[in-house]
């Protein structure tokens, strides 16, 4: 029953003198690529719908990305974390979308404590390593977690502690805030393709600020929630199948850092899954000049295909959680961007009329052509392979730091202007010098 007590303690202890640079340097990077893929997520259906009912809160405490409105803490977390979800263009890791729901608390519990970057910066590392430890205890299975999206089962957790380590909360009242936290931990995979995915974002980020304040309040929970007989572990985590369970996996890690080795970048808006695939289609499209009417058939052959990555294209969300529709938009078009993915792009003729040729398949023998499978296209008689390789942005190939900066400005530019974008790149770039992250929200909400 000692878990909580050893993580809260490690949470204590961090600090910015004793993490790796690499990792450090990872970690602004991470946060800067959520902030603006919330921003490009401004105006969508998702955030449209839940900012509107956030209005009805007259609280005025902390911001909302991409507009001077303010709220309370944990409805601003629940917008930006929805926000930052809507386009699945945000990073991975092993325990889902991190950025997700530790950038939404670390900015609302920053903002209205007063803290500094580099307070802001250590409270992102600390909920970063608590979610990596927590996703060590028991292997991930082809459904993710028993039909739970991993995000939203450790995405609680983790936002409550980056809002716990900003609120200050003692060792004990962490374990308390995780114990809260962890009654609202959840998310089916089977929402995938729809409105709901996105929340699943926002709902995490804000469970864990909502956990905080009320831990912080004296509200109590079982300290040893975690690994307590029916806990978090037992019933979330395992389901009750604790076999192959071991927290010494988790606590073992502790020493180690492991941004810099875990965190994926997105080049495309869409599932993490597609993005090789999306790399060998355009791959394919630029070395044979074929285009999308040359082609008799393609098949997306792949090792494994993940039960939660076969939701038929149907419209602007459900798409992009497969395989057919961004590679095919991929060999149509020439590239795979936010507007790949509207009503529009996917009701065109010239793309309809070419979707049935495309097929997913399971095939374990597909990983001899390409580490994650292979695109086999037919097209003028001839049968192409196409290896799918890891793609540009896994911590295995990382990006350089630029692409990021670049991708930050494209995103953020749409609500800020390029002006105000490339401002509040240059203080995200020099966050642990900031002495308090309010001005940073102020350039992120237009108030400056």
């Amino acid at each position: 029953m000692e878990f909580g007590q050893t993580l809260a303690d490690y949470v204590k202890q961090i600090s910015l003198n004793n993490v790796p640079q690499r990792d450090i340097a990872v970690a602004k990077l991470a946060i800067m690529d959520q902030i603006g893929v919330a921003l490009a997520g401004v105006g969508e259906d998702p955030g449209v719908k839940v900012q509107a009912m956030v209005d009805r809160c007259t609280a005025s405490e902390a911001t909302v990305l991409g507009t001077p409105r303010k709220t309370s803490t944990w409805l601003a977390a629940l917008v930006n974390g929805t926000l930052g979800h809507t386009l699945d263009f945000d990073d991975c890791s092993s325990f889902g979308h991190p950025s997700v729901v530790l950038v939404p608390a670390m900015l609302a519990t920053g903002e209205t404590q007063n803290r500094s970057g580099r307070e802001a910066l250590e409270a992102y590392i600390a909920g970063y390593e608590v979610g990596e430890a927590l996703s060590r205890i028991v292997p991930r299975r082809a459904d993710q977690f028993h039909g739970l999206h991993s995000t939203a089962m450790f995405g609680s957790l983790t936002s409550a502690t980056v809002s716990g380590r900003l609120f200050g909360l003692s060792a004990e009242q962490q374990r308390h805030a995780w114990g809260i936290a962890a009654s609202q931990a959840g998310g089916i995979t089977g929402n995938f393709g729809t409105h709901t995915k996105p929340l699943h974002g926002g709902i995490a980020s804000q469970a864990g600020v909502m956990a905080v304040e009320l831990a912080a309040s004296g509200f109590e929970s079982n300290v040893n929630a975690l690994d307590a007989p029916l806990g978090y572990i037992y019933s979330v985590v395992a389901a009750g199948n604790m076999e192959g369970v071991d927290i010494n996996k988790a606590t073992a890690g502790l020493p180690q850092w492991h941004i810099a080795d875990t965190w994926r970048l997105k080049k495309y808006p869409c599932g993490y899954i597609a993005q090789g695939a999306i790399d060998a289609a355009l791959r394919f499209r630029e070395q044979t000049g074929l285009r999308l009417q040359d082609l008799t058939s393609v098949e997306v052959r792949v090792p494994h295909l993940q039960p939660y990555f076969r939701v038929r294209p149907a419209g602007e969300f459900s798409g992009k959680f497969g395989y057919e529709y961004p590679v095919a938009s991929a060999i149509l078009d020439g590239f795979v961007v936010k507007k790949t993915f509207s009503d529009t792009a996917f009701k065109r003729s010239e793309l309809q009329s070419h979707l049935g040729k495309f097929k997913t398949l399971e095939d374990p023998a597909s990983s001899q052509h390409g580490p994650l499978g292979v695109l086999v296209i037919v097209a003028n008689g001839k049968t192409i392979h196409q290896p799918i390789e890891i793609p540009l942005g896994d911590a295995k190939r990382p990006v350089p730091p630029s692409q990021v900066v670049d991708k930050y400005i494209t995103n953020a530019s749409e609500v800020l202007g390029i002006e105000a974008a490339k401002q509040s790149a240059r203080m995200l770039q020099e966050i642990e010098t900031l002495s308090s992250i309010r001005p940073l929200l102020d350039c992120l909400a237009r108030r400056s």
